[in-house]
């Protein structure tokens, strides 16, 4: 039987790897085989440049910033100990869909910073915030 669902601190992490964000965790007291969704969320703020053939920024570069909220979700099987371990990606958006650069650029994310990061356990209710921010 299931009992106090919740993740493990020491091994729910969070770390940059290029420009997604990776959180790895550990949620244990769930019951052997129950099914979870879990999900990961972060706030980031990305800057987007527009790049020349030669990997250089124009002198009068077209640039933008965005702010907003990332999430993904996964479903995950506990296993027979009632232990869910994983890893869920959060990817910034496409440069492509965010900046229209003039011909010969290319929209590229050249900056960003993720913060606010947690995990929800959607089916347990269980919840961590991820201290720290990541930067890229």
């Amino acid at each position: 039987m299931a009992g106090n669902a919740h993740f493990i601190g020491n091994a729910t992490t969070a770390s940059a790897s290029g420009t997604s964000l990776v959180v790895q965790f550990k949620e244990a007291g769930l019951e052997s085989g129950s099914s979870e969704t879990i999900t990961a969320s972060a706030h980031l703020e990305a800057t987007y440049s527009c790049v020349n053939g030669g990997k250089k920024v124009p002198s009068d570069p077209k640039k933008t910033t965005i702010s907003t909220d990332v999430s993904e979700s996964g479903e995950f099987t506990a296993g027979k100990n009632g232990n869910v371990t994983g890893s869920l990606t959060l990817s910034a958006p496409a440069a492509s869909t965010v900046l229209d650069c003039p011909p010969g650029q290319t929209a590229t994310l050249v900056s960003g910073t993720w913060s606010n990061v947690s995990i929800t356990d959607h089916d347990s209710g269980a919840f961590l915030a991820i201290p720290g921010t990541f930067n890229f």
